[in-house]
């Protein structure tokens, strides 16, 4: 049976998610009721607002707003009928469209009758009537045109990859730009192709940074700074996840034989190799990047090439022939420290770690493609200016442009905040950057106290959308310091309505071992939040 304590906390949260006076961001598992929870907060919305347009709630998929407008729909004419479920939380969201019914007759909104009163959407079909409010833009990007998606997006990515290599005839910086790519990829322009058309897939990513392409010297040192800055952090973060997996019974053993192989190495002439880096090692590397020379030599020293834990020791390793006992130690402590399955592929994903920082070389390849990638976009658009189509990132970008940012909204933002008074987001873990965004210009006139809610529900544990750019990063982040300038507070369901008390015992002994010990908005880990059965 679950604690009388964490049943006491989970009924305290779903009583605190229907107080529309204040914003929250809930953590709701699989079988705990979300969109229970959610209709429910939008009943309880619906009655006290002065017109059903003041509530608008985004959903990630249509099946799942037309299942939302359903049941919506469904608690209201069960109201009206005057019908009580038995079970209890049914029956407080027929309470709660009853309160909803009365609020109808008082403003005549007929809502029942006229269901289009509810603006209950997915993010993609907000984003189109944000893009179709912008006059000049709307017709061509948004309005009138129909959204593209698998082989056909993919061919015209390629089709506007392959477009700008017409730019060669012409002389300037696009076409300099172009030779340095091709040279770079050794004038393989079907590899050329490729790279250009996925990064026109994930464009909505880089736009951000690269914009125009048309930044003064002073800015590309400031942006190879930071894109450094980044990688160095990706490795660090590797370093010590892969220092706190690898547990040692003799560090002293492993420090003598790495020593001992890499003085071998040295004195045949293979100073260059990566075991050769851990003369002279005294303990186990720190999770430090200044160690990761000692970490490619461990990963050396321990996985083969393939990865697989090395069973056998020779002179391409510092183990001369004829040194059978050093030779028995070895295999024994490869044993003893790979006995943990985490740290094998940790140790042999640091072979594919990336170097802290550019070469020159790199950057002017950086730099061309920060001048191509923009060139491309554009190229893109033409295609689909003449072909009548977009597909769902230029809608999200045209949005995006339109609403402004959360510090200078657009005319159509602030337009949206007068009608918009509460923003409810089903499905928060599989929104993306960009969508975070809007949802940061949506809300960018809020203030503290005025009456506005925000309230957004996901489950960060099952995560889906990665395809579509998802980052369930945004929803640890947005959990911890809100989204822009409104504060969240943070909920979590645990109760399991779905699955039985076995099923669940068994999920939260298996996962609590296999997820994360700690969240990490980075990476997007996260730690298993455990369900109660009742």
């Amino acid at each position: 049976m679950p604690s009388d304590t964490l049943l006491h906390d989970d009924e305290v949260a779903r009583k605190r998610a229907l107080d529309v006076a204040r914003s929250y961001i809930v953590q709701a598992p699989a079988g705990s009721g979300k969109t229970e929870l959610l209709i429910q907060r939008y009943l309880r919305l619906l009655a006290v607002v002065d017109n059903p347009e003041e509530v608008l709630a985004i959903t990630f998929t249509r099946k799942a707003a037309a299942e939302m407008q359903f049941r919506v729909l469904g608690a209201l004419q069960l109201a009206a009928l005057g019908s009580l479920p038995s079970q209890p939380h049914l029956r407080q969201t027929a309470e709660l469209a009853t309160g909803v019914l009365r609020r109808d007759a008082e403003r005549d909104w007929r809502i029942v009758t006229n269901p289009r009163r509810m603006r209950i959407q997915t993010l993609d079909s907000l984003h189109a009537s944000i893009a179709r409010s912008r006059p000049l833009l709307g017709a061509e990007s948004a309005g009138g045109t129909s959204i593209v998606v698998d082989a056909d997006l993919r061919a015209l990515h390629r089709d506007a990859a392959i477009a700008t290599l017409d730019w060669l005839t012409d002389s300037g910086e696009v076409n300099d730009a172009i030779r340095e790519v091709l040279v770079h990829l050794d004038t393989n322009t079907s590899l050329y192709v490729d790279y250009l058309s996925r990064m026109l897939a994930t464009r909505d990513q880089w736009l951000p940074f690269v914009g125009s392409g048309l930044l003064l010297p002073v800015e590309w040192a400031a942006l190879r700074r930071q894109l450094e800055g980044n990688i160095e952090i990706a490795v660090r973060r590797h370093l010590q996840e892969t220092h706190a997996a690898l547990h040692v019974n003799d560090e002293r053993s492993l420090v003598e034989l790495a020593d001992y192989a890499a003085r071998n190495l040295c004195e045949q002439g293979h100073a260059d190799h990566p075991i050769a880096q851990l003369q002279g090692l005294a303990e186990v590397p720190a999770g430090s990047v200044t160690e990761l020379d000692k970490w490619l030599g461990l990963a050396e020293l321990l996985l083969t090439k393939a990865g697989t834990i090395r069973k056998t020791f020779n002179k391409g390793q510092g183990f001369p022939a004829g040194e059978k006992q050093q030779k028995e130690r070895a295999v024994a402590m490869v044993q003893s420290i790979l006995a943990n399955e985490r740290i094998t592929p940790l140790l042999h994903a640091v072979r594919t770690l990336p170097p802290l920082q550019y070469s020159d070389d790199q950057w002017q390849v950086m730099l061309a493609l920060f001048r191509l990638l923009p060139v491309a976009v554009t190229e893109l658009q033409r295609l689909f200016s003449e072909q009548g189509v977009v597909d769902h990132i230029e809608v999200a970008l045209t949005a995006g442009t339109v609403l402004g940012s959360s510090q200078s909204p657009g005319d159509v933002a602030l337009l949206l905040d007068y009608q918009v008074r509460h923003l409810l987001v089903d499905e928060m873990q599989d929104t993306s950057a960009a969508q975070y965004r809007m949802l940061e210009a949506l809300t960018g006139g809020w203030e503290a106290g005025d009456g506005r809610t925000l309230f957004c529900v996901g489950d960060p544990m099952q995560s889906i959308y990665r395809f579509r750019n998802a980052e369930v990063g945004q929803f640890l982040l947005a959990r911890q310091f809100g989204i822009g300038d409104i504060p969240l507070e943070a909920l979590t369901l645990r109760r399991n309505f779905r699955s039985g008390g076995n099923l669940v015992a068994w999920f939260n002994a298996v996962f609590t071992s296999i997820m994360a010990a700690h969240d990490d908005p980075k990476s997007g880990a996260v730690v298993y939040s455990c369900l109660l059965y009742t």
